[in-house]
């Protein structure tokens, strides 16, 4: 064997073990992660993990380094983790859990309302701060007053809640689009969702009627749908309700998990059309798309990156709507995506994604897989098909191309011998 034959021999042994590693590394996850273990009624087995390992990065600042990939890096790494101890509290009957979850919440809310925590929010729209930071704020606390009982709830927080909930509720009704901006002159339909989700929410813990509010946003949408998709816009005018920009993946899996909580019928169909429009599977996989199927656009600050058409933060975070809506295929999908390609680490209690490095990944990871509705939502599943098949014929297939990969290095060890 001359030099470039062992070169050519020792190039296609390297790359045979690099390609059967990533095929076991797939295989092991195929047949050890399960969507039975993060069962809507049961705590997963991963998410103190998680939260540990969050609240630690939030203590030593990381949410300063999110801020510099996106504007709203800071707010979003904290308002999430306490959203998802929202979901735990909800998820267990474990009181010293539903403490724990009180606490974290309550430090939440502490640090988004400080300067650091409004400082990309600094001018007024239609409500303080627009309707990004009120809306998702409202609903936290919101959530807070749902998990204590009665006897632990503070005064001030109530009173809070019942003021910042008319605010919210008084623009949305005098808005002509039904719509408030977020920042001034600019509005996105996913954030009315959870600020709309929030007046839910007081309807159903104090009694309140904010309803014809949210119908009346319900109502505005359905006619005002984005026509190359039949889907929410991406972003509106909220002056003239004219579409700025079109349905997107990104967009479609924030609201879609608090759309479910304000008309449960529009939401199945709004569910079942992104499906069709932004769900493609690629080798039995479930990914999403940041533009509708056939359309291709550019990345941008909401996007992030784009990878031949797909959204890897669109994927990501579609274990939220997934869970949602009770759709195990792309929920198991979703999941066994993170963990494959996902670069988890787990030391000690901790468990983290993206080898460390953005938190925000992390917040919506565990965000993704506790959700749960925090108000009463008539919704059945949208899908009874599983991930099952789709395991089956990856082992199938990892099998053959193992077998095709190392069948050369076997003959050529066989014919050694034989000479």
């Amino acid at each position: 064997m001359n030099k470039l034959q062992k070169f050519g021999y020792w190039t296609y042994i390297i790359f045979t073990i690099a390609i059967s590693a990533l095929l076991l590394r797939v295989n092991f996850c195929l047949l050890t992660v399960s969507a039975k273990d993060y069962a809507h009624e049961k705590l997963n087995p991963d998410t103190l993990m998680q939260l540990k390992n969050i609240k630690r990065r939030l203590n030593a600042g990381e949410g300063k380094t999110m801020q510099a990939f996106f504007p709203e890096g800071w707010f979003f790494s904290h308002i999430v983790y306490g959203y998802s101890w929202v979901n735990v509290a909800l998820s267990t009957k474990s009181e010293p859990l539903r403490q724990q979850a009180i606490q974290e919440v309550r430090w939440v809310l502490s640090q988004i309302d400080t300067p650091e925590g409004r400082a990309p929010f600094t001018a007024d729209t239609q409500v303080s701060h627009g309707v990004f930071y009120l809306g998702w704020s409202n609903r936290l606390l919101g959530g807070l007053l749902k998990i204590q009982l009665a006897k632990e709830r503070s005064p001030q927080d109530i009173t809070r809640f019942h003021t910042q909930s008319q605010e919210l509720a008084q623009a949305f009704a005098t808005s002509p689009t039904a719509t408030i901006d977020a920042y001034p002159g600019q509005a996105w339909p996913c954030d009315q969702t959870v600020a709309l989700a929030s007046l839910a929410l007081h309807n159903e813990l104090f009694g309140s009627n904010y309803q014809s509010v949210i119908q009346r946003w319900i109502s505005y949408t359905r006619q005002h749908l984005d026509p190359q998709t039949g889907l929410i816009p991406h972003k509106i005018d909220a002056t003239t309700g004219q579409i700025d920009i079109g349905a997107r993946g990104t967009s479609q899996v924030y609201l879609l998990p608090f759309l479910v909580e304000l008309d449960s019928e529009f939401a199945k169909q709004q569910y079942a059309q992104f499906g069709k429009q932004f769900v493609p599977s690629v080798l039995g996989f479930f990914i999403v798309r940041e533009y509708p199927i056939s359309t291709d656009g550019d990345a941008d600050v909401d996007s992030g990156p784009i990878i031949f058409g797909i959204g890897p933060t669109s994927t990501i975070v579609s274990i939220a709507p997934a869970r949602a809506y009770k759709d195990s295929q792309l929920f198991e999908s979703t999941l066994l995506i993170t963990e494959i390609l996902g670069l988890p680490l787990v030391w000690g209690e901790e468990k983290s994604y993206a080898l460390g490095l953005l938190l925000v990944i992390d917040d919506f990871l565990v965000w993704g897989k506790t959700l749960v509705p925090w108000t009463q939502v008539n919704y059945s599943s949208s899908t009874e098909q599983t991930f099952a098949k789709n395991i089956q014929l990856w082992v199938l297939f990892s099998g053959l191309v193992l077998l095709v990969l190392w069948s050369p290095v076997a003959g050529k060890q066989i014919s050694k011998k034989l000479r």
